[in-house]
């Protein structure tokens, strides 16, 4: 081990969050490298400590606990520094914490992102927020245009540094296009457009559902892939309206459920090509993800996503463009089944080292997953039930290629449990609101209500977990029954051509 002592603050598993799932590809590597870590999440999680975060009083004793180490890094996002306030004074005092901190400890903000609205209109914000960036030892983001446009509203200069938002990333399954399709149940031969992530307005996914409309080429579909993060009158309202437009779609279906890393990267194998719709962004986990399997992208003609696509990534500016390049693709696709498969290049022509071919071997078997000996386990906090299915369900993932002892296997064999191991641990909203006034009500009437929903929600875990324990053990029984078949039918098949005369 070094003689650093980290603190990284963070959304953690089991939380459903981009960054969660960012930091904890960090984290491992940070472990790898015998650094000392431990992480502080806003949420009782698998974390070693628990702190609400959002406003001034968590920062104040974010600042306190911090000060025992010798480096904290926060993995930035406006959810958990800002969470909680409701005034422009609140988020000053924020602000002024973390310029504290960064006296006391080496302060390190990886900014996934952050809202310039408050920052434009409150003069003593954006100087609270100046006063802490310069206070911080180390401010990064993930491109060139993040960088810019941080500088355009706090003039922070050399002092905001890139890094690669991939950096850390590492594929959770590697499987051929064709077999990620049997796995995830979807045709073979159809052309597969994918768009995948949380369902929000800046997502953009109903531009793609409009533009798969509007191109005339037949035989492909658009699969949108994703949840709504948190419980939200708008983000409800836009599911709400992504679902109706699927559903008059005759060429697009939403997939409405939060898929596991391993489903996860199966969508992204199973793609011909990935479709990033967004309105805005700052950073793209997708980009980074599709990269690691070669899978070709479409993106909006965002200054961020040009910073961050791969060479050879396809961009539109609105519905219409989209509508003509995804019939330009299925074009290029179809005439490539009759010669050498491929992906997009910026000439319109299909690269053959990048499309994923149904014809083609397998790739690697597994790379490393998450190391589940980094999770934090803090017993007197831990829902140890949410924690526990997240690491059946990632156990049960890395064994999902190879095909149990005795059973013969075949593209897209899969077990029965896999599908209740996807649903994961039962999902209570999160009882917060953007709405001055909303939040305090909401948790006012969750605390009411849980003597009578508790109950419920632990009686359903408990079935859930009976549910999966017996369908494994079942799953189990089955295939050794099938590899004892398979063995006698086998010695049958010896017997008889010993038997038979030689010729």
């Amino acid at each position: 081990m070094t003689g650093t002592k980290t603190l990284m603050v963070t959304p953690f598993a089991p939380y459903r969050d981009g960054i969660a799932t960012y930091a904890i590809q960090e984290l491992r590597r940070l472990r790898q490298e015998g650094n000392d870590v431990e992480v502080l999440s806003p949420v009782p999680s698998a974390a070693k400590h628990h702190l609400p975060l959002g406003g001034p009083a968590g920062a104040m004793q974010l600042g306190n606990l911090a000060a025992s180490y010798d480096r904290t890094v926060i993995q930035f996002g406006p959810e958990l520094i800002f969470g909680a306030c409701r005034s422009a004074s609140q988020r000053v005092a924020v602000w002024l914490a973390l310029a504290a901190l960064g006296k006391r400890t080496a302060l390190d903000l990886r900014i996934h992102e952050i809202e310039y609205g408050p920052l434009d209109q409150n003069p003593m914000e954006r100087r609270a927020a100046q006063l802490a960036l310069r206070q911080a030892q180390r401010v990064t983001v993930h491109t060139e245009a993040e960088r810019a446009s941080l500088n355009g509203s706090l003039d922070l200069g050399q002092r905001v540094q890139i890094v690669d938002h991939g950096r850390d990333f590492k594929p959770t399954v590697r499987l051929t296009c064709d077999e990620a399709r049997a796995e995830l149940g979807l045709p073979r031969d159809q052309i597969t457009f994918v768009a995948i992530g949380f369902l929000q307005h800046h997502k953009g996914f109903d531009r793609a559902v409009t533009a798969m409309n509007l191109q005339a080429s037949a035989g492909a579909h658009l699969h949108i892939v994703g949840s709504a993060r948190v419980d939200h009158p708008d983000i409800a309202a836009y599911v709400n309206r992504l679902t109706a437009l699927c559903a008059a779609a005759p060429t697009a279906t939403l997939h409405r459920r939060f898929v596991s890393d391993v489903v996860f990267d199966l969508w992204l194998q199973a793609a011909d090509v990935v479709v990033l719709p967004y309105r805005e962004i700052w950073s793209s986990g997708v980009v980074e993800r599709a990269r690691l399997f070669g899978t070709p992208i479409v993106a909006s003609d965002l200054p961020q996503l040009r910073d961050q696509a791969p060479p050879g990534t396809e961009f539109f500016s609105d519905t219409d463009e989209l509508s003509a390049l995804l019939d330009r693709i299925i074009t290029a696709i179809n005439r490539g089944k009759h010669g050498p498969s491929g992906s997009l290049s910026s000439s319109g022509d299909l690269d053959p080292e990048l499309i994923c071919d149904p014809n083609s071997g397998l790739k690697p078997a597994l790379a490393d997953g998450l190391d589940l000996r980094t999770w934090d386990v803090d017993s007197s906090r831990l829902d140890r039930d949410a924690v526990q299915a997240q690491v059946k369900s990632r156990a049960r993932a890395t064994e999902m290629p190879k095909p149990a002892r005795g059973v013969r296997a075949s593209a897209g064999s899969r077990s029965a449990v896999d599908p209740m191991l996807a649903l994961g641990p039962l999902h209570r909203p999160t009882p917060t609101s953007a709405r001055p006034g909303v939040a305090p009500v909401k948790r006012l009437i969750d605390r009411l209500i849980g003597w009578q929903i508790d109950p419920l929600a632990s009686r359903i875990e408990d079935l859930q977990r009976a549910t999966v324990e017996a369908v494994a053990l079942l799953d189990q029984t089955t295939a050794q029954a099938d590899g004892v078949a398979d063995a006698a039918a086998d010695l049958a098949d010896t017997q008889t051509s010993e038997d038979r005369p030689a010729q």
